[in-house]
């Protein structure tokens, strides 16, 4: 078994991917998936409200961390937790749909936050045939501390479950950052986009994504749907 970790979305994933941004889309999309049947991911704002008008969804998600105008929700984990959606959902935010479209033509495409992780890890391993690569969303196309440190956590889970991996370079350097923040907690905050958040006074989102285990939720990519050109991308719960 390989295991790899791109800082950074790249192309030409065959196996199985396990997407990772922290904060917050991977953590706030298990969090949906717990009382949702369905979750619909697009970047665009347009293709959000038209789609959801449509097939009578709710619209949740961000832009620079705050809820658009007229959404039912935004994408705070803290404030979805424990809500039972009546239908299903559509989510949209400024960095995981570029990087759910980068990494779309492996065989299973997963997602993963700390909040999941132990489900996250088992399902991937149960579905890998050859290779398993975490894959970091970043943020505005740069690396981001939450999620390399993630990717380090669930590298180190699955070696310590499979025992003979093989892990690229920079698999070993995420699970060297791990160690350096046994609090994970601590990671998030010095994150770019938990300085954000503290900012936008939403520091219980930051508190939320670094609970561990919390759900057993593990949002799997189903299809991909076309909407006025745009990518809408189904999830269900694997």
């Amino acid at each position: 078994m390989r295991l790899k970790v791109d800082l950074l979305p790249k192309s030409g994933y065959g196996d199985t991917v396990i997407l990772v941004d922290v904060l917050r889309a991977t953590t706030t999309a298990s969090i949906i998936l717990e009382g949702a049947e369905q979750l619909f991911i697009t970047g665009s704002l347009g293709v959000a409200r038209g789609f959801a008008d449509s097939y009578n969804l709710l619209l949740a998600g961000e832009r620079e961390g705050l809820p658009p105008e007229g959404f039912n929700y935004g994408a705070s984990p803290a404030d979805l937790r424990g809500l039972k959606f009546e239908r299903d959902v559509v989510l949209t935010t400024e960095n995981s749909p570029k990087a759910i479209e980068a990494v779309s033509e492996a065989k299973h495409v997963l997602l993963g936050s700390f909040y999941n992780a132990r489900a996250v890890v088992d399902k991937a391993l149960e579905l890998a045939t050859d290779e398993i690569a975490i894959v970091c969303a970043g943020m505005y196309g740069d690396e981001t501390l939450e999620d390399i440190v993630c990717a380090g956590f669930f590298a180190r889970r699955i070696q310590k479950m499979r025992g003979e991996v093989e892990l690229k370079d920079a698999a070993k350097l995420a699970i060297s950052l791990l160690r350096a923040y046994p609090d994970v907690q601590e990671a998030l905050m010095g994150s770019t986009a938990g300085g954000m958040l503290e900012k936008l006074g939403l520091l219980e989102d930051v508190a939320v994504s670094s609970l561990i285990s919390q759900s057993t939720c593990v949002p799997r990519l189903e299809n991909i749907l076309q909407w006025d050109g745009k990518s809408i991308f189904r999830f269900g719960a694997a």
